[in-house]
């Protein structure tokens, strides 16, 4: 069974570099976005999405999560795996922000059933409008039928696997 996704619930945002952190949390601030929850690797990820099933009030369910790939002790392509095999969060939408463009990266995020590829923007102000987007993907009611190709660093999946109904491992 999976959760209910709250449009309003806070962003969760697995990132190890506190620049990237910090950068991000001044780009919600412009956008008037209010909860960005942070964890710094892919375990505090799982154990965050953890206890968001166990306590909800204490660690309230995302509305979205946001994955950089490169972190200590669990990946973040390791915690979207381990997201969609628990039936509590794998209805989540995640989205793997990254400074990996590598083509690699990008298909297997889809494999795993990102829900999109976003490289990391290095300008503050698309750094913003990237933001804007978030808002726009959460009032979307989590991203139903949300186009990301005008989203600042959108990655699309790659030709051969947009061909497949589905990406299997």
């Amino acid at each position: 069974m999976g959760v209910n996704v709250p449009p309003t619930g806070p962003v969760l945002y697995a990132e190890d570099d506190d620049n990237d952190v910090f950068l991000l949390q001044r780009a919600f601030q412009k956008a008037n976005l209010p909860d960005l929850k942070v964890v710094h690797d892919g375990q505090q990820a799982v154990d965050y999405l953890s206890a968001s099933e166990r306590d909800p009030v204490k660690c309230p369910v995302p509305s979205l999560v946001l994955l950089d790939i490169n972190m200590p002790f669990l990946s973040g392509l390791e915690v979207l795996a381990w997201m969609r095999k628990q039936p509590a969060v794998a209805d989540l939408p995640v989205l793997v922000f990254t400074s990996s463009s590598q083509e690699k990266d990008i298909e297997l995020a889809y494999r795993l059933n990102a829900t999109a590829y976003i490289t990391k923007p290095s300008a503050a102000n698309i750094l913003v409008e990237f933001a804007h987007a978030l808002r726009a993907f959460q009032e979307s009611k989590a991203g139903v039928a949300f186009d990301f190709s005008g989203v600042p660093g959108y990655r699309p999946p790659p030709l051969h696997a947009r061909e497949r109904d589905c990406f299997p491992l």
